[in-house]
């Protein structure tokens, strides 16, 4: 089976392509006919597909469909590491003693497992990041001595921690069709559809004029 926008598509550039090789010829043509005394007064021979109608018979595999993929919205050991230094910035010092420390990480891994588990079942990323901030920098200066900005704290756990969050991930499949002809044979024909497919050719050809500046300007424009 193959998606049936690629198969369509495909059909498409086939086409154009088919276009590209009848002009290579025909410029190839044109060149004999320069070179002729009679033969450069006449026009030049080139196709031009005005309207090509394809009946495309087609079974259906597979419909298409969306669906999420496993959703992870945070690496938790990045996460835990990047909060703990937010922490420690702030306090401005170089370490914390080793039970502030025990206690910190603790804490922070606790309240990530919480932020995790509200992020998997809702949608509301910034609510749950901002009550995980005020979390942890409450719980963090219970247990720390030195006197800090509680607000400035929880900004500054937001504005940090958010690109650490990722979005739901929605993936589309797409339909899947049936193409080959030994296999339409063995389908019931009234599980077959036939797509009608015209395609109009609209040539484009280079147009070049001179601007108000004297500068010369090529656009590519329909023919």
């Amino acid at each position: 089976m193959v998606n049936l926008n690629e198969y369509l598509g495909g059909i498409a550039t086939s086409i154009a392509e088919a276009r590209l090789m009848s002009d290579l010829k025909s410029l190839e043509i044109a060149e004999k006919f320069a070179k002729h005394n009679l033969l450069k007064h006449f026009t030049i021979p080139r196709f031009k597909a005005q309207n090509v109608e394809l009946t495309i018979p087609v079974a259906i595999g597979e419909l298409s469909s969306d669906y999420e993929k496993d959703y992870e919205p945070i690496n938790n050991i990045e996460f835990n590491s990047q909060t703990y230094t937010i922490l420690k910035n702030s306090s401005k010092v170089n370490t914390f003693d080793r039970k502030t420390s025990t206690l910190l990480r603790s804490l922070i891994a606790e309240e990530t497992d919480i932020l995790e588990k509200n992020l998997k079942a809702n949608q509301n990323n910034e609510e749950f990041l901002d009550q995980f901030s005020m979390r942890v920098a409450e719980r963090f200066l219970s247990i720390y001595p030195k006197k800090l900005d509680y607000k400035f704290l929880v900004k500054q756990l937001n504005s940090n921690l958010k690109p650490l969050i990722s979005s739901k991930q929605v993936v589309k499949q797409n339909t899947k069709v049936i193409v080959e002809a030994h296999k339409l044979n063995e389908i019931k024909p009234e599980n077959i559809i036939q797509i009608k497919m015209t395609l109009n050719e609209e040539g484009m050809e280079w147009y070049t004029s001179e601007n108000d500046n004297g500068e010369i300007e090529s656009k590519l424009l329909p023919e």
